[in-house]
């Protein structure tokens, strides 16, 4: 893996961004995504990255948190959606 050394305003950039960025160059094209080391992604922080931007309830999110409710895998999903497009 290539190593890249930021600066230290730029990382203080990262770490304020939250834990999921997205780079883009100057023309608004993304060009890299990245996980930020360091930045907490306990649910006591508020709503995981994304579920804020969704307009879902509280109810909701409880609900799609929920252990219990079923889950699949990637594969499982992958075989699904392979099905639908025939």
């Amino acid at each position: 893996m290539t190593v890249i050394v930021v600066d230290a305003a730029f990382k203080a950039k990262l770490l304020a961004a939250g834990r999921e960025v997205e780079l883009r160059d100057e023309t608004g094209a993304t060009f890299a995504r990245v996980t930020v080391q360091g930045v907490s992604a306990d649910a006591s922080d508020g709503p995981a990255e994304g579920w804020d931007d969704l307009e879902l309830s509280e109810e909701e999110i409880a609900r799609r948190l929920d252990p219990s409710q079923p889950s699949y895998t990637t594969e499982e999903v992958l075989a699904y959606v392979k099905g639908r497009r025939k």
